[in-house]
């Protein structure tokens, strides 16, 4: 049962749901840099499987904590566009780009 504090406008114990709002996955550097390295080992068909299925579970992680869809979209696409970035950098530090 709510307390409301007389003359203040302030009601103690009611609670209102809030949105969650996700720290941008792009944003995470180790995370983007390991799974980076990791794919760069891989052949391209694993790697890409291997990022596909990386990419899956941090949307269900979103999803379990009712983050909406179209964040949730918005999100995996940048982690997977940071990766995949990631992964060109290195490539084109070590001059492996040709």
């Amino acid at each position: 049962m709510p307390i409301e504090q007389p003359g203040s406008g302030v009601i103690f114990g009611a609670v209102e749901s809030g949105t969650v709002i996700p720290f941008p996955l792009a944003r995470r550097r180790a995370f983007i840099d390991r799974h980076a390295r990791l794919i760069a080992t891989m052949s391209p068909g694993v790697g890409e499987r291997y990022l596909d299925r990386q990419l899956s579970i941090q949307a269900e992680n979103l999803r379990r904590k009712g983050i909406p869809s179209e964040t949730i979209d918005r999100e995996v696409a940048g982690l997977g566009a940071a990766i995949r970035a990631a992964m060109w950098q290195a490539a084109w530090m070590r001059g492996d780009c040709r």
